[in-house]
């Protein structure tokens, strides 16, 4: 029987190392800050870009906005998923989203323009942070920051949309670093979103998976919400992914009505999608 044990626990050994040597050897890891777009070719390498958009991201005053860490695309059924939220909202914030043919294909189909921080390619696909909405933003920069244990990067997106009260939205999409023993780097990668939110007077949108698995991490996070003026959209049936008994997505706001918020509870992912139904806010004229 101790032989058999034996036997067993080398073999699933030698599979991880061998799983691990796949995954060593499928990423490629880029020596800049890179933004994708789907209108952007494989010789781009650009870190922010400008627009001039045609048509505001609201219409006539409500902003639909979800989030959904995908995966990388693992779990079947996620293309059902990813369409229903494309065609049901302004703004889809993408976590772990992999640029392959068939899901750009799919996003070709529902007329979504798109920008990505690329983390890091796997099996030759970029892999990071995306935005999709029915145009692009008026400007947006995409920033990495590593992973300190396992060196691998995690990107965020910092945006800029124009609204049909002629403000313009800030959103920070962030994938947070996951894998560290302590706070440093988790920090570092949220003190440049606070530089950000600080000297941005308008409206704000910060959402993603913040990784938020301890009470120390959703205290640093909260200090930066707080101090830029940011309340968080929780849903009122709460079916958010947890881990650690604690909830990694979220979405917080500023300078919007939030009307309400929902999770979608799927299987197509590891993560559920978190929603949330906004209206700008009507200014009375003095």
């Amino acid at each position: 029987m101790f032989r058999i044990l034996r036997k067993l626990i080398l073999f699933l050994l030698l599979i991880a190392t061998l799983v691990a040597l796949y995954v060593y050897q499928s990423t490629v890891i880029p020596q800049q800050d890179t933004l994708l777009s789907n209108e952007s070719n494989s010789t781009d390498a650009v870190q922010c870009f400008t627009n001039k958009p045609i048509e505001p991201l609201d219409r006539h005053g409500k902003l639909d906005i979800a989030i959904w860490n995908i995966h990388k695309q693992k779990n079947s059924g996620w293309q059902n998923v990813l369409k229903k939220l494309t065609e049901r909202t302004d703004l889809l914030l993408l976590q772990e989203a992999s640029a392959t043919d068939e899901f750009r294909s799919l996003i070709d189909e529902q007329s979504e323009d798109w920008v990505m921080a690329k983390a890091f390619l796997f099996a030759n696909q970029p892999v990071g942070v995306m935005n999709l909405s029915k145009g692009y933003p008026s400007s947006v920069c995409s920033f990495r920051y590593k992973e300190p244990l396992i060196q691998y990067p995690k990107s965020l997106l910092i945006s800029y949309y124009e609204l049909s009260d002629d403000s313009e939205l800030l959103v920070v999409n962030i994938h947070s670093i996951n894998f560290a023993l302590g706070l440093e780097e988790y920090r570092a990668q949220l003190n440049v979103v606070a530089e950000a939110l600080k000297v941005h007077a308008g409206p704000i949108i910060l959402a993603g998976d913040l990784n938020t698995w301890s009470d120390s991490r959703n205290e640093y996070v909260l200090t930066i919400a707080n101090s830029a003026g940011l309340k968080e959209a929780v849903p009122s049936i709460d079916s958010r992914t947890r881990f650690f008994g604690k909830t990694p997505d979220h979405i917080y706001f500023r300078g919007l009505e939030l009307v309400k918020a929902e999770s979608i509870v799927t299987d197509s992912s590891d993560h559920n999608p978190l929603k949330a139904y906004f209206r700008l806010i009507k200014v009375i004229p003095q």
